[in-house]
């Protein structure tokens, strides 16, 4: 007999949100599901961390920085 943890807790309860409440209709495991994914949606947005420095230069005194966005062709 194998050692169940908590991410195949989270993945019953994310398989079985999706069928019985989006599939089946059921109203809590509906909202199991939304909660779910709200919170994987905030996880996300509220990740602490640096974010990529994608360009960085120092500017003498008086140089200016002109950002531009360019519609793709």
């Amino acid at each position: 007999m194998g050692r169940f943890g908590l991410s195949t807790l989270l993945e019953t309860v994310a398989v079985k949100s999706f069928r019985k409440g989006l599939l089946g209709g059921s109203r809590f495991w509906t909202t199991v599901f939304v909660a779910r994914l709200v919170g994987r949606w905030l996880l996300r947005v509220l990740k602490k961390g640096d974010l990529p420095v994608k360009f960085s230069e120092q500017l003498a005194p008086g140089e200016t920085l002109v950002v531009r966005h360019v519609e793709p062709s």
